[in-house]
């Protein structure tokens, strides 16, 4: 597993990079932990200002729950992610 540590925008540009639809990620924020696949990433604009939300179906759910994460909104509260490429090596990131 490679480690990082990354500013907070580091960490946004990684995600809107790197991560695709049907990896896997753990993410930590304020004090929320969420660990699923992704389904869907958004980079649409919203009230004139650029957006960019990720989709992800909550792993070990009994109600198959999704939630919708709107990265630009928490960016500041990102302290860490985990992310599972369909194929490569597992990145852990780590915000500072």
């Amino acid at each position: 597993m490679k480690k990082l540590e990354l500013t907070v925008k580091e960490a946004v540009d990684y995600l809107k990079e790197n991560v695709g639809i049907h990896d896997r990620i753990e993410i930590s924020y304020n004090r929320i932990f969420a660990e699923g696949e992704i389904l869907n990433m958004d980079f649409s604009e919203y009230f004139g200002k650029p957006g960019f939300k990720m989709l992800i179906s909550l792993d070990e759910s009994d109600l198959g729950a999704t939630i919708e994460i709107d990265v630009y909104e928490v960016q500041d509260d990102i302290i860490e992610f985990v992310h599972y490429p369909r194929e490569g090596e597992e990145i852990d990131v780590t915000v500072v």
